[in-house]
This record gives C-alpha cells, structure tokens and sequence, in this order.
C-alpha cells in the first residue's frame, strides 16, 4: 500500500474568535475574494474558537464548509493561548493570524507571499494597515510609512523595541520561525504581540509592503479598550521592555529601554487627555497613574500637568463644533444674503437715478 503524499498549503490563515460572530463572516470573506477555486489547494483557512456559547460562528462557518475548517477549542483558554492553538494547527508555510473583526484588502496574500519569495531570509512580512469603525468606515488612522518601496527595514530592531508598530491583520510570519522562536508569550497579555515582534526582529530581518493592505477595526468591546480602562496597556509595556533588555547587548539595551519608558509616558498621556475630554476619569486616572510608574523624564511627567488643559481645549472645540459652529456659518450666510441684498438695492437704485438723469 502506497503511503499517502502529505501537501503541504503555502498559507495557514487562522481566524481566532470567541463569542463574537458579529464581524466573522465579513472577515471570511476578505479572504475567500482573494482566491480562486485553484488557490483552495494552497489555503488552509480555519476559525478557531475558544469554546464559544454562541452557536451562530458555526453556522457562520458552516456557509463555507467546502472552503474552510473549524476547530473548538474543549475549554476556555486564555486568548494568548488560543493564539498560540492557531501556530500549532497551522500547516502553511507561511502563518497569518486574522482576527474575526478585522480583514485585508484585495492583493495582500500575493505582496506577502512575492515578499517572502524575494527575500527568502526574512522572518516576517508586513504591511502599512489603517483602522476602520464598528460599521467598516476607514478612519483616518494610517499606520507608520518605513520606506517608499517594498523591502527589508533596515536596524527594524531599534524602531519597533521602542513602541509597538502594527496590528496582527497586517503581519505574516513563517511557520519555521514559530516553530524556532516559540509562540506568544501569554505572560506578555496586551503586549503579547508586540513581544513576539521583537523577538523575531532580533532574529530575522523583516520585510515592509507600504500598500495599505489590512484593517484593524476599532470598537468598545475589544481587549485593548479593557486594557486602556485599567492602565494595564502600560504595565505589558513595561513587561515587553524588561523582555527586549535580556536580549539585546548593552549599551543599545539600555539606549532603547530608555526610549521605550518613554514613548510608555507620552502614549500614556495622549489616552490620558482623550480619556477625560470624554469624561471617562477611570481611564484618565489609571492612564495617569502608571505613566508616573513608567518614566522619569521631567520633560514627560510636567506633561500630565497638561492633562486638564489638553482635555478642556478638546471639549471647548468639540462644544464649538457642536452648538456654535453651525449659528456661526447661519449668521454669517443671513450677513452675506443682506449684503447681497443691499447691492442689488443700490445698483438699481443707481440705474435709476441715472435713467432720469437721461
């Protein structure tokens, strides 16, 4: 008996999601417009929920049967681990991790496999990505441009120690790299992501596309809002950092540490001062309090001073633009209309005065 051929698929897309069907499908079929009936065979394109009550993302899933794969994890599972479940199923060469409510724009899979095709010994490719709302508006958030055209970023390890530079629906990674570097770091929470980044980075070069070919959607009920309203976005910061400071030589360890404590501050205090012109004093207060922790800048600690006042000039504008801005342009329109009127009255008052002087 012949032994069966194993084919392995070029890409593992691993949608992770748990008790949210809400963007799923659209997040499905961001990929499946991607592809043909003859790239199916070179996908592998799975959901893995973290043992969901709600039944409706296997009926989400069970549209497309012939055409992706479900897995349930038994129980629960942190979500770092149900990440991490997504690595270890992957077959693909190449691993992309999507979030059910984020997706990718057309040509992403082709720019990110002619990366890796290009220049063999990256480790990770990525792209620019721009932030859409609940409804899929793209907002005006665009993510950092590294270079002009497509390639390896060169000292990548010196920009993205200091601050976390992309969300996971822009990045793809070799499967070999996961399997050499390990997963993520469920110790790392809110930074776990930006952990692993580095890690590859001190590892492999990275390869930059400045197409904006991913979206990561930005609503309430998200791990990262959870985050900001506790401050504990700060304190996985902090963590990244001490990470990063093992594993790179000094004196650049310390150098870039001290560059990350304080991007840790400034960060800090733009939630801060956006947190309070909304009036959410929970978010602003904690925000405030593990800046303090974070940094010892003066320049960056007599910014919190600045808090109340950045916060009162947002909602001084905010209130402008609510209620007077629009009397404002009224008053101004009915000003123009009376000075039309008057010109009118004047020019043929004029004409008729010359008329009789005729």
């Amino acid at each position: 008996m012949e032994a069966e051929i194993f084919h392995q698929p070029i890409w593992s897309v691993m949608i992770p999601t748990y008790e949210r069907a809400t963007y799923l499908s659209e997040a499905i079929e961001s990929v499946l417009a991607q592809l043909d009936e003859r790239d199916l065979d070179n996908f592998q394109i799975e959901v893995v929920d973290n043992c969901s009550l709600n039944q409706e993302i296997k009926n989400i899933v069970l549209k497309y049967i012939n055409k992706i794969s479900f897995y349930c994890q038994p129980e629960t599972v942190n979500v770092y681990k149900n990440w991490n479940t997504c690595i270890e199923r992957a077959k693909g060469k190449y691993v992309h991790i999507l979030h059910e409510d984020d997706t990718v724009g057309a040509g992403f899979y082709r720019c990110m496999e002619a990366a890796f095709n290009a220049a063999p010994e990256i480790g990770l490719a990525c792209c620019r990505h721009q932030h859409i709302d609940e409804v899929g508006r793209r907002l005006k958030y665009i993510s950092h441009l590294h270079r002009q055209n497509p390639g390896i970023i060169p000292n990548f390890i010196e920009k993205i120690a200091v601050r976390s530079l992309f969300e996971p629906p822009a990045v793809v990674v070799k499967k070999v790299v996961y399997e050499n570097l390990g997963k993520f770091n469920p110790q790392m929470e809110a930074s776990a992501d930006h952990e692993m980044w580095i890690r590859i980075a001190v590892n492999y070069p990275v390869w930059f596309e400045p197409q904006v070919l991913a979206y990561y959607r930005v609503h309430g009920n998200t791990i990262t809002s959870n985050f900001l309203s506790s401050g504990y976005n700060l304190v996985c910061a902090r963590r990244v950092i001490e990470t990063f400071n093992r594993l790179l030589p000094s004196p650049l360890n310390l150098k870039l540490a001290q560059k990350a404590l304080d991007q840790c501050g400034i960060y800090g205090i733009t939630i801060a001062s956006r947190s309070l012109s909304k009036g959410d004093f929970k978010t602003t207060l904690n925000q405030i309090q593990e800046v303090i922790k974070s940094t010892r800048s003066p320049r960056i600690l007599s910014c919190v001073l600045l808090v109340p006042l950045l916060a009162f000039i947002s909602f001084l504008w905010k209130l402008f633009n609510k209620y007077f801005r629009r009397k404002i342009c009224l008053v101004l329109t009915k000003y123009k209309a009376i000075l039309n009127y008057k010109n009118k009255f004047n020019r043929k008052n004029f004409n008729s005065i010359r008329y009789r002087r005729n």
